[in-house]
């Protein structure tokens, strides 16, 4: 929350785009990031085995799923909120499970009766949702770290923009967008501000002392008359 407000202060969208994202939640139509996919073909399930064989939790074969289902429902997007996926760790288990109970009847017809699913269950290791929020930790962490270097000390919560160049502004966002968010843009025309003051000052400024003088010492001689 921190970071949202920092990043509505430097005008940076793709930041506050991120933030808010991991606050509420990303929308169905938004691309969740690398680090909220996970890939899991392991599934459990309770029912009959062998017409007869009653099971609860028992390994469920994925050759029982068609391969394009398979590949559907293998890459798993977690789009929700970080409390919300905070509170997935809750329990302590040591693996999530997410009610594939849907399928039951194509694994039914794919095993031609053999196996007949009450439940099916995907099995997604707790130490992946760990992974997630270590990465959103670091990002944020990296964000504000960058931040303070560049516009010092944000116990203040915001940034003052006032009398920052908009080429710095720029290049710090470039930064943070690249460099932590991996969000690929075009880089900014960036100039450097201090240098063309500083040339300002070594190089115009002289010429103008030059003319000045040269003027003065043209009046100082029409007047003495030489």
């Amino acid at each position: 929350m921190r970071l949202q407000v920092i990043a509505h202060d430097v005008h940076n969208d793709e930041l506050k785009q991120w933030t808010e994202s991991e606050l509420v939640g990303y929308s169905s139509e938004v691309e969740v990031p690398e680090y909220r996919h996970v890939k899991s073909i392991s599934f459990i399930y309770s029912g009959i085995n062998n017409y007869t064989l009653k099971v609860d939790k028992a390994p469920l074969n994925p050759s029982f799923l068609d391969p394009e289902t398979l590949d559907q429902v293998a890459d798993v997007r977690f789009g929700q909120s970080i409390s919300a996926l905070e509170g997935l760790l809750d329990d302590k288990a040591s693996s999530i499970y997410l009610d594939r109970s849907i399928l039951a009847a194509q694994v039914q017809e794919r095993s031609k009766g053999g196996v007949q699913c009450f439940s099916i269950k995907q099995v997604i290791p707790v130490s992946f949702v760990q992974d997630a929020l270590a990465e959103v930790k670091n990002r944020v962490l990296k964000s504000l770290l960058l931040l303070e270097e560049e516009y010092g000390n944000l116990d203040g919560l915001g940034i003052d923009l006032s009398g920052q160049p908009e080429s710095k502004i720029a290049r710090v966002n470039y930064k943070i967008n690249s460099d932590v968010l991996h969000i690929e843009l075009n880089q900014p025309e960036i100039v450097d501000e201090p240098a063309v003051k500083k040339i300002a000052w070594n190089i115009v400024v002289p010429i103008v002392t030059g003319v000045i003088g040269a003027v003065l010492g043209a009046a100082a001689i029409q007047m003495m008359g030489i």
